[in-house]
């Protein structure tokens, strides 16, 4: 993490010690940047999903723990219906390779859930691919067994989880927004490889709607609002006793035993929720709406956050760069190279009909001339003829060939 303003030292004069002060700064931060696990004790019973150290914690990026339990991962896919082709002669998928489910006394892999996908990372040096919530316990999925009891060190894909807690906290923050500026709820949302959408529950959502949302959110982000999660009983969620936290209409489901996670957004939000966010907007860096679509009287937001912001707007320049340069202009001036291409289009396809139109008439005079001669069958060889030239050489001909019971052939 960069120092705040306190840690900051003064610059001091550019001496041979201002160099070593300069070394040393630069080995201290490469410390700070090497991950240490944090150790937890070994235990027989593993905690649970919603008090995982990645639910605790949503930065911390290993662990020291035990193998809980290791099972071999039943090959679901393999015996899937309806995929593939299907009868004689048809290619016949290879086998699944062999993975196992393994139960660890703790974890910084989040366990799909809420909308946000799993993590991945390594368990023992082991590539764990995904991680599931089977019956409140987080089964690591594996691409090797591990034996129970083992010590191993989780390590987790931070680059991945950083993306999807971004567009997941973002979600929270135009979530919040959305219902208090219009009443607006939202309905689903979903985090995509590229985009991710909120649903809300409303047929029109207007472009002046998407800057005001959008401009509320990155005063959010700008503010640096905390974020911080928090843990109560069941009781106290279905009865509407957690601060800020609205008593919902459902109670929660009797699977759920708790403590319960609610995640407070400082003055925004208070919600339920399972997934990593970050620890302060500021975190998001920015927001960024992209389009609306409409689906069964609900509108879909589509938006990026943090680090997919700056993706998408080094693509987009380069893409337009590369436009820019075929089209022979400033990028500033695409839009009225394409009016002016748009426009010269047209009058070129105006042009060429009637140009078109023209030689369907004299082809026509000359071939009327060829019945008039006798001939019964006429080929006329134009590759580069339209089915509109074509249909258009048939109707002048129509009457003259009916009359001599003439044949035409355009290829």
């Amino acid at each position: 993490q960069p120092p705040t303003q306190r840690e900051r030292p003064i610059p001091p004069p550019r001496t041979t010690a201002r160099r070593l002060l300069i070394a040393v700064a630069a080995a201290q931060t490469a410390a700070r940047s090497v991950v240490t696990p944090v150790a937890v004790a070994p235990m027989a019973t593993p905690v649970r999903c919603g008090e995982l150290l990645c639910q605790r914690d949503s930065y911390a990026r290993a662990v020291s723990t035990v193998v809980v339990s290791c099972e071999p991962r039943a090959a679901a896919a393999a015996a899937a219906p309806g995929k593939g082709k299907k009868g004689k002669g048809a290619a016949v998928p290879p086998p699944p390779l062999p993975e196992w489910e393994v139960v660890l006394g703790d974890t910084v892999l989040f366990p799909e859930g809420g909308g946000q996908p799993s993590d991945a990372g390594t368990v023992g040096g082991v590539q764990c691919s995904r991680v599931d919530n089977v019956d409140g316990l987080a089964r690591h999925v594996l691409s090797a067994p591990l034996e129970p009891g083992t010590a191993v060190d989780v390590v987790l894909d931070w680059p991945r989880r950083e993306d999807n807690m971004a567009q997941h906290s973002a979600q929270h923050l135009l979530t919040a927004i959305a219902l208090r500026k219009w009443g607006y709820d939202t309905t689903s949302w979903g985090l995509g490889d590229a985009t991710s959408f909120l649903e809300l529950g409303t047929p029109e959502f207007t472009p002046l709607m998407m800057a005001e949302l959008e401009a509320e959110a990155n005063e959010a982000v700008k503010a640096g609002t905390a974020v911080a999660p928090s843990w109560h009983s069941v009781a106290d969620v279905n009865e509407g006793r957690v601060p800020g936290l609205r008593k919902s209409s459902k109670p929660l489901p009797p699977s759920v035993t708790g403590p319960v996670r609610v995640i407070t957004y400082d003055g925004l939000d208070t919600n339920t929720c399972c997934g990593t966010h970050v620890h302060s907007t500021a975190r998001l860096q920015a927001v960024k709406l992209l389009r609306v679509e409409r689906a069964k009287g609900a509108c879909r937001v589509l938006y990026v956050a943090g680090g997919r912001v700056v993706s998408l707007l080094g693509s987009t320049f380069e893409r337009s760069a590369l436009l820019a340069s075929k089209m022979s202009v400033p990028q500033e001036e695409l839009l009225e190279r394409y009016d002016e291409n748009a426009r010269k289009a047209v009058e070129h396809e105006r042009a060429a009909k009637s140009l078109a139109a023209e030689v369907v008439t004299l082809l026509g005079q000359a071939l009327r001339c060829r019945l008039d001669n006798g001939e019964r069958a006429l080929h006329v060889h134009r590759p580069a003829a339209d089915a509109d030239f074509v249909k258009a050489l048939a109707a002048s001909l129509d009457e003259a060939l009916a009359e001599a019971q003439g044949l035409l052939l355009v290829t």
